[in-house]
C-alpha cells in the first residue's frame, strides 16, 4: 500500500532540463570540450560532480580543475533557473492531489541543496514537502538507491510503501533498486524508449496521474 510519494526535482517539478543542457554546453565549451545536447542526456539524473567526472574521463581538459568546472556549471544553471525556470505543467495540481489522498510527500534530487532551495522558493512550494533531500553529500548518487532509502527512513515508511516520480532513466533505476513503485515521465524524445519499461507506470505528464489507481 502506498503511503508516501517522492518527487524528483529537475524535469519533474521544474522545467529545468533544457536549462541544465544550456549550462553544461556553455561551461564545457569554455574548457574546450565540444559538448552537445545528446551528451547531456547520457548523464541526465546524475549528481553534477559525477557528470563532470564522467566527461573528464571521456575527454580530459587542461587548465581548469574538475571542482571549478562543477561550480561554474552550478552557478550558471542557478542563474538560468532563477531567470527562466517555470513549473512543470500539473505540478501544483499533483501536489494537492496526493495531499488530499493523505500521502506523505517528499523531494529527493541529485541537485545541490542550494539549487533545490532556489527552485522551491521560486515555485513557492517549500512547505509542500515533509522531507527534502539532496544527494550532493551522500556516498552515492543515482542510479544508486541511497537517496530514496534515506528519504523513506525519514518519512518513517517502508521503501515498498513509496511511489517515486522520475523523468530520468538513472532516477528510475535508483527507485526500482530501492524496491519502490515508480512513475516515469520522460521528456518527449524518450516517451517510447523501451528502457523506461522497467517503471511501474509510464505517463506523458503529471496531469495523467488521476488516471492511475495506486495500491
Amino acid at each position: 500500500m502506498i503511503k508516501a510519494v517522492i518527487y524528483d526535482m529537475d524535469g519533474v517539478i521544474i522545467d529545468s532540463e533544457p536549462l541544465w543542457r544550456e549550462a553544461l554546453i556553455h561551461c564545457f565549451n569554455k574548457v574546450g570540450f565540444d559538448f552537445t545536447q545528446d551528451k547531456c542526456r547520457i548523464t541526465q539524473g546524475m549528481r553534477l560532480i559525477e557528470v563532470v567526472e564522467y566527461w573528464y574521463a571521456e575527454q580530459p581538459w587542461e587548465g581548469t580543475s574538475i571542482k571549478d568546472v562543477e561550480q561554474d556549471i552550478l552557478k550558471k544553471v542557478t542563474n538560468l533557473i532563477s531567470e527562466k525556470g517555470v513549473a512543470i505543467k500539473g505540478v501544483y495540481e499533483s501536489l494537492n492531489y496526493f495531499k488530499d489522498k493523505g500521502y506523505k510527500i517528499a523531494l529527493a534530487s541529485s541537485s545541490a541543496m542550494s539549487l533545490i532551495n532556489v527552485v522551491l522558493e521560486k515555485l513557492d512550494i517549500t512547505t509542500k514537502f515533509e522531507v527534502i533531500n539532496s544527494a550532493e553529500h551522500l556516498d552515492y548518487g543515482k542510479p544508486h538507491p541511497e537517496i530514496f532509502i534515506k528519504t523513506a527512513l525519514q518519512l518513517n515508511v517502508s521503501p515498498t510503501e513509496c511511489l517515486v516520480i522520475e523523468d530520468s532513466f538513472h532516477g528510475v533505476l535508483a527507485a526500482k533498486a530501492a524496491l519502490m513503485k515508480v512513475i516515469a515521465i520522460p521528456e518527449e524524445k524518450y516517451h517510447n524508449n523501451p528502457r523506461f519499461s522497467i517503471a511501474d507506470y509510464n505517463i506523458k505528464s503529471l496531469n495523467e496521474l488521476v488516471q492511475i489507481t495506486f495500491g
